[in-house]
């Protein structure tokens, strides 16, 4: 085994190198201070093309690929990105009846990987999947979510950890936020109307970080620039928290995460470049 994954460490360098080349490097702006990048190419980049969660130990990420029929869930190490484990295609069978075939934005809570699922065709079967940190098995909890609020599918979930509440939203042009209970089978709490910036679009994934909500926003036609956008849970209040040069028009911001490293970078986003491979960018900000 050792001997198979030193030849295939060989054949990926070269496409690794590649990549630190040719792809433009994002940078650091007065809102987020770029501390360090992990590339990946790959096998390891189908299993993170999506979503991005910590419980300070690990980093749990997603990925799908509908062109493959793939979806994945993979576990790596909190401190060098190093894989440990992987899951292809953990979708229950419930989920796949359903042709559900895409996991979107995940977020760790009490030893559990909540997971945003949709069928990428028709978004008639929106749900909330749970998974198992140890194992990336799947608990059997699977939440169907009304398919006339996300009508567009449900990109991204985030669990706040002081309440056990999950909060999600649809697609595009999102005017709301929805509150689940997830002591409570993932019953509806409350709806969350948005002031502020007002309509949230292109939300890939959120996470909480000291008592609010910050998501990773895919800006569309706006060049290098990605935003963070930061929630007001009590006041349902959107405001921008960061701008983030991810150095170049053909890559899309994923999922995101918090903790604080060694390194003093604090939040981590999953970026895609869909030509190459797969970058997690390490900040550290000041919010």
């Amino acid at each position: 085994m050792y001997i198979i994954r030193k030849i295939w460490s060989i054949i990926t360098l070269p496409l690794l190198l590649l990549t630190i080349l040719t792809t433009p490097a994002a940078s650091s702006t007065d809102t987020a201070e770029l501390v360090s990048t992990n590339t990946f190419v790959f096998e390891k980049a189908l299993l993170m093309g999506q979503g991005i969660t910590t419980d300070g130990e690990y980093y749990y990420t997603s990925g799908a690929i509908a062109a493959l029929d793939l979806t994945a869930l993979a576990k790596f190490t909190f401190d060098d990105m190093e894989l440990v484990d992987s899951h292809i295609n953990p979708l229950p069978k419930e989920c796949t009846d359903n042709k559900d075939d895409h996991i979107g934005g995940i977020s760790y809570y009490n030893g559990k990987i909540y997971a945003s699922v949709e069928d990428s065709d028709d978004y008639l079967y929106p749900c909330i999947v749970v998974f198992d940190c140890e194992t990336l098995e799947a608990t059997g909890e699977v939440y169907p979510l009304p398919a006339d609020i996300f009508d567009d599918g449900v990109p991204w979930c985030a669990v706040d950890p002081a309440t056990g509440y999950l909060y999600a939203s649809k697609w595009s042009n999102a005017t709301s936020v929805y509150v689940y209970n997830t002591a409570d089978n993932m019953s509806f709490v409350k709806e969350i109307k948005l002031t502020g910036l007002g309509v949230i679009d292109r939300i890939q994934g959120g996470e909480f970080y000291n008592g609010k909500l910050y998501l990773s926003n895919d800006c569309h036609d706006n060049g290098n620039n990605k935003n963070i956008l930061c929630l007001d849970i009590q006041t349902g209040e959107v405001t921008l928290a960061a701008i983030r040069d991810v150095g170049g028009e053909n890559i899309e911001a994923e999922g995101i995460t918090f903790c604080e490293s060694e390194d003093g970078s604090a939040m981590h986003v999953l970026d895609y470049n869909k030509i190459i491979g797969i970058f997690v960018h390490h900040y550290k900000v000041d919010f």
